[in-house]
């Protein structure tokens, strides 16, 4: 407890001490309830007798500021006097509430990331409606749970040394290995463990390859519409943003103008349209990217979940020229709690990305790289992922089915392919600010595909759906609330 006694001498220590602890309360540093020190405790701390401290904390006791419980010692009064006359909170002394600004001046980049598209972001609502249909949330029942404990346990019951101190930012060796494997096996990476760097999600990869790749006034070529944390990373690290529209075919390569250096795109399952980037398109990407002697980002988000079709394979694995820097996450596949992803870049990147990741926090967190090593190695991972196909399909089958049943032809159901999401359009809803709001109303967490676009959005209102999360009853239930609000 640190606390100020202020310097008038004149006022006796235990009067000091009293209106010093009273200002903490008052102040809200000591919360109503809170335990606060023992008496010999406290006069350790601040070099006093514990007389002392006994004489304030009886004065404070007796203005009804503190409560003592016998035996278990004493606390800040939860019905505090004078409670009205003082803010219950800590003071603003940067201003920020009242829009003063910082005390310091922000840097440029701190100003890209105010002024930019991140608070709006980030500041969304968790989403708690009955039927909840939030984007990139998986089915948290269906995690192998009893699994991971005992993988943890294991981990824990004997860890090796290497666990107990600071490992090495390009992550732990035998997960490096592991997901190496995994890659190369059911996405079709071609690359080596040592190529392999283990991250907390896709979205500090994104912004590794945004501080090794770009520079201030750089343009980089985003797909229009794009994931928005994409185009905010760039933004925030001073990049020029190039967006590029998409076809049927994916992103329109031939409309990528001169000068770009970096393309982020989504090939495998476009975010948020769900298209797959065509074979003729990916090859033409990688020609421009060779020609321009530019660097392409594939995010390969959720490309795990796939109904239709063969199983497609990563853009990377055609890369012959060094070009692409692959990344994934597993916050789709496993929880995103775990904050656990990764990236795949070309030899000569990786002392950059390396020692960018060791700027930035050193190493994730190496007791869940250990369990998750383990968690693929014995197999539980594509287990997994074979078990949550088969779930996510019967979640996605429910929704097209309910939208046919509900909307008939009012409605365009796109991306329906592969992924936890789908992108749907109403053509006659004008206003989807209204429309989500009378969906809430509802009881159905639904949420517009606005954000998404640079430019402006097509005529009527999308709407961003994922299906992960819901059952296949709330699926169908939601579904039907929000028809009755659709024109």
């Amino acid at each position: 407890m640190v606390l100020d006694l202020g310097s008038d001498l004149s006022k006796p220590a235990y009067q000091r001490l009293a209106e010093a602890i009273r200002e903490g309360v008052l102040a809200g540093r000591f919360r109503p309830g809170e335990k606060l020190p023992s008496t010999r405790a406290l006069a350790l701390t601040l070099s006093l007798a514990r007389n002392t401290v006994l004489e304030a904390y009886e004065q404070l006791l007796a203005e009804g500021y503190l409560s003592a419980r016998h035996g278990s010692g004493t606390f800040v009064a939860s019905d505090l006097p004078e409670r009205a006359l003082h803010a219950p909170e800590i003071s603003d002394p940067a201003g920020a509430s009242s829009g003063a600004g910082p005390v310091a001046p922000l840097a440029a980049f701190g100003r890209r990331v105010v002024d930019g598209e991140v608070w709006s972001h980030i500041r969304r609502d968790a989403g708690r409606s009955p039927y909840e249909f939030r984007y990139g949330t998986p089915s948290f029942d269906e995690f192998p749970i009893d699994a991971w404990r005992t993988l943890t346990k294991r981990v824990l019951d004997y860890p090796p040394r290497e666990l107990l101190g600071y490992g090495p930012p390009e992550g732990l060796p035998q997960l490096r290995e592991a997901l190496a494997r995994y890659l190369q096996r059911s996405r079709g990476v071609r690359c080596s463990a040592e190529q392999v760097l283990v991250v907390n999600g896709s979205q500090q990869a994104l912004d590794l390859a945004a501080r090794v790749l770009v520079d201030p006034g750089d343009g980089v070529v985003i797909e229009e519409p794009c994931y928005p944390g994409a185009r905010a990373v760039f933004a925030a690290n001073g990049a020029r943003i190039v967006p590029v529209g998409c076809d049927e075919e994916g992103l329109v390569v031939k409309d990528i103008p001169r000068g770009p250096k970096v393309a982020y795109v989504t090939p495998s399952h476009q975010f948020p349209s769900g298209v797959v980037m065509s074979a003729t398109r990916r090859l033409e990407l990688l020609a421009w990217a060779e020609r321009a002697g530019a660097t392409i980002i594939e995010d390969d988000y959720d490309s795990e979940f796939r109904y239709e079709g063969r199983p497609l394979a990563a853009l990377q694995g055609l890369d012959a020229g060094g070009r692409v820097v692959y990344t994934g996450t597993l916050s789709k596949v496993l929880l995103p709690a775990l904050r656990l992803g990764y990236m795949v870049a070309p030899r000569p990147l990786q002392p950059a990305i390396s020692g960018a990741k060791w700027l930035t926090d050193r190493h994730v967190a190496l007791l869940y790289q250990a369990v998750l090593a383990l968690f693929i190695d014995e197999g539980h991972f594509e287990r997994h992922l074979r078990r949550m196909r088969k779930v996510y399909e019967r979640r996605r089958q429910a929704l097209l089915e309910a939208f046919e049943a509900h909307f008939g032809g009012r409605a365009r159901v796109l991306g329906t392919q592969s992924g936890m999401h789908v992108l749907v359009h109403l053509e006659d809803v004008a206003d989807d600010e209204s429309f989500i709001a009378r969906a809430a109303e509802q009881g159905v967490g639904i949420y517009s595909a606005r954000v998404y676009y640079t430019g402006e959005p097509p005529r009527g209102a999308s709407f961003l759906m994922g299906y992960s999360s819901v059952s296949e009853d709330g699926i169908r239930e939601g579904v039907r609330l929000i028809s009755k609000l659709a024109p």
